[in-house]
């Protein structure tokens, strides 16, 4: 798939789906520029048994919420390429959203500046996601929208700087308006999805409080839905891989299932009373 794409990745201890975030997304890139920030663990490791010429890998060391966006701008000044995909270390890009992805960019006039991309949000482990109630709103997208979304793909034309520190930064054109805030007219919208394992282990110096009491108010982990049987997983999930790099296909604890049991009700009728529940989802 040929496309004027670089992707921006800032990492730190993410050695359970780097490997799988940055596989997925090579075929489509151009230019992978990959900074990391301090990792404790297997990730530097990691990046480096993928031999490709197309990532160009640098450690940072430890930096601040300040510094964090300052290396985000760094990338984007030394993007040359028409449209940057920001990756997160935990992102894993299926084959059909690729595609699709590839496509829109390559057909899209100049009136179009970014580009929204929804999330299955993994929740557990890889066999179940958050339900459609939890959503960030898109005031600009289709009705029929529904899910967390990110504005995940920009035109370097259009996104000039970025104003604010991690992880509120926001990508603006050059008067320092934020891109998002232009409206539905100059963002496409991604049917497909890409994969988000922000709420699973990502890495074992992540190390979880195993007090229950401080589990219950802290965690993130739900009960979720269940993928179907027939789902399509992504394709990098089942390619070979170093074996340094952990397997994805683990199941939650037992603990972790009754905690998820705990929680799920709480959580629901939160998004009920705050607005964040979509009865029609």
């Amino acid at each position: 798939m040929k496309t004027n794409l670089t992707v921006h990745c800032v990492v730190k201890n993410e050695e359970r789906w780097i490997w799988f975030a940055l596989k997925s997304i090579l075929d489509i890139a151009d230019k992978i520029l990959v900074y990391d920030t301090g990792s404790s663990d297997r990730t530097v490791d990691i990046i480096k048994t993928i031999k490709s010429k197309k990532i160009f890998f640098e450690e940072k060391g430890e930096v601040d919420a300040k510094g964090l966006a300052q290396f985000r701008r760094e990338q984007l000044i030394r993007t040359k390429k028409e449209w940057f995909l920001i990756l997160d270390g935990d992102e894993i890009w299926p084959e059909q959203t690729k595609k699709e992805l590839a496509r829109i960019i390559k057909n899209a006039d100049k009136s179009k500046w970014g580009v929204v991309v929804r999330a299955w949000n993994l929740v557990g482990d890889i066999y179940h996601c958050h339900p459609e109630s939890v959503h960030y709103h898109w005031p600009y997208a289709p009705t029929n929208y529904k899910g967390w979304a990110n504005l995940r793909v920009l035109r370097k034309s259009a996104a000039k700087n970025i104003k604010g520190d991690y992880p509120l930064e926001a990508y603006c054109d050059e008067d320092g308006i934020p891109i998002q805030n232009y409206g539905r007219k100059h963002l496409l919208f991604l049917k497909n999805r890409y994969f988000h394992a922000t709420y699973l282990t990502r890495s074992d110096t992540r190390t979880r409080d195993r007090n229950v009491l401080n589990r219950l108010k802290k965690s993130k982990t739900e009960l979720g839905l269940s993928f179907p049987k027939n789902f399509k997983y992504p394709e990098v999930f089942y390619k070979k891989t170093p074996n340094i790099v952990p397997s994805p296909w683990g199941k939650r604890s037992n603990f972790d299932s009754f905690v998820s049991l705990v929680q799920t009700p709480v959580k629901e009728v939160r998004r009920r009373v705050f607005g964040f529940y979509n009865p029609k989802a």
